[in-house]
């Protein structure tokens, strides 16, 4: 058999395997110069010449630099690779990423990488971006989350094929196994001292911790790591169909405490999917605290976020912007009946004559009082501590009220209170005072009308409740 035919043809079947890539399209490839890329575009080339399996190779290098002479020569020998074999070829230069030792260079320098392979990936319309990790870059990803904090999802690392588009040809290949490749088939390729450099926390691992930990165990660790992010990304894909299941049965994005509740030791996932969703990028501590709240919390605990707030509204959990609902500025607002007034808070209240035998009116939109005992000069404000009104039953203060019909804590500074001198004589979905209401000796009614006109102020348990205004 050639050199390096059993290697090619191991690649192609993990290609055909995994549905990364069919022959005849076009693929764009992430090419360092390292040994690792330089096999992959190679054996990517061999599949076409040797293989029966064409490709339009379109070879892309970022320059990031960091490494002066290097970067260049790096550079160039990308650029002579892809003039040697007559592929398009594809260079630019990162700018802005910082010094070679300001903290978090890795990441910013592979998120520059990922917006140069997409921006050329649609210019070329490639149906995939290939990269060159290696089995050995999975173990060594998989540690190095698991040495940050990751879940399931996260230590279960790099896939074959990703959402975006990006596949990983070599991923089931060692990096010896591509260097050998090199050696068989003749091909040359450029070091790069930075992977040496122990200021990095993932050279660390490639060349102490991982040889340490298999010397000391007796096991090929990467081996053993590599089987255990593929078994993590099964049950990740099983836990997600669970998961999605549930959420896309809540009600406007909600989360049911219930469902957090009954989800036992899966509540950390439930609620990290379900804040995802919402937009938000919770810490594992974060998510704690909302599993707490949901599991042990008053019916009006919270809790915030980077930028984001939850909130627990009796059996739900709300997430949303950190501000989205602010606390309403005290009002006191003259209400001339009959006559209209507007509320900061999100409420316009109306009241009009009506004749003599009108009905009593059907909550929330309005309720239909005695005139004498509403007409002329009354008030609208906000709640109050303390607040009272008037019931049949006698007087009972809002706070309990509030308590009765679930109104959740943030919502209750919003509420529209209208009273006459010192007695509350409505308040719009809630309770209205018994002395007001038409009885047989009434001759003149009138209609008090309160409409939402600002929901965005208001929160959304108001905005679909049902109102049921108590009489007594």
């Amino acid at each position: 058999m050639d050199p390096g035919y059993r290697f090619e043809a191991e690649v192609l079947r993990d290609l055909v395997e995994g549905d990364l890539l069919h022959a005849g399209e076009v693929v764009v490839v992430g090419v360092s110069g390292g040994a690792d890329s330089i096999s992959l575009l190679t054996v990517l080339r061999a599949l076409g010449t040797r293989h029966r399996f064409p490709l339009e190779i379109h070879v892309a290098h970022l320059d990031h630099g960091l490494r002066g002479e290097d970067s260049d020569r790096d550079a160039a020998f990308v650029a002579s690779c892809a003039q040697e074999w007559g592929l398009p070829s594809h260079q630019e230069r990162a700018d802005g990423l910082g010094s070679s030792s300001s903290s978090n260079l890795e990441a910013r320098a592979r998120d520059a990488r990922a917006r140069f392979f997409a921006r050329i990936a649609e210019a070329s319309g490639a149906q995939a971006v290939a990269v060159g990790h290696t089995l050995d870059d999975q173990a060594e990803t998989v540690l190095h989350r698991l040495a940050r904090g990751g879940g399931a999802r996260s230590i279960a690392a790099m896939e074959m094929r990703r959402e975006d588009g990006v596949i990983r040809p070599l991923l089931k290949r060692r990096r010896a196994e591509c260097v050998q490749y090199l050696r068989d088939v003749g091909g040359t390729w450029v070091e790069d001292a930075s992977n040496l450099d122990p200021r990095f926390t993932r050279n660390r691992i490639r060349h102490d911790v991982l040889p340490a930990l298999s010397g000391e165990l007796g096991v090929d660790m990467s081996e053993r790591l590599a089987l255990l992010a593929g078994d993590l990304r099964v049950e990740s894909r099983l836990a997600d169909l669970w998961i999605a299941e549930v959420l896309d049965r809540q009600s406007e994005g909600d989360l049911a405490v219930a469902a957090v509740v009954s989800a036992g030791a899966g509540a950390g996932r439930l609620v990290h999917s379900w804040l995802s969703r919402r937009g938000a990028r919770p810490t594992r501590a974060q998510v704690g605290a909302v599993v707490r709240i949901a599991r042990g919390g008053g019916p009006s605990d919270g809790t915030d976020l980077h930028g984001y707030r939850v909130e627990r509204r009796y059996d739900r959990l709300r997430c949303g912007p950190a501000g989205a609902v602010h606390p309403a500025a005290r009002e006191d607002r003259p209400w001339g009946t009959p006559g209209a007034v507007e509320l900061e808070s999100g409420w316009r209240l109306s009241a009009e004559a009506l004749p003599a035998a009108a009905g009593s009116g059907t909550p929330p939109a309005e309720v239909v009082v005695d005139a004498a005992r509403v007409e002329g000069a009354l008030t609208v404000r906000t709640v109050r501590p303390g607040d009272r009104i008037r019931l049949r039953a006698g007087r009972r203060k809002l706070s309990d009220l509030f308590i009765d019909k679930r109104i959740p804590r943030a919502e209750r500074s919003r509420l529209a209170v209208v009273t006459r001198g010192a007695d509350i004589v409505w308040v719009p979905g809630v309770a209205i005072d018994s002395t007001v209401l038409p009885g047989p000796s009434t001759t003149r009614r009138m209609r008090l009308r309160a409409e939402r006109i600002n929901c965005r102020h208001l929160g959304s348990v108001l905005e679909t409740q049902e109102f049921r205004v108590e009489f007594g």
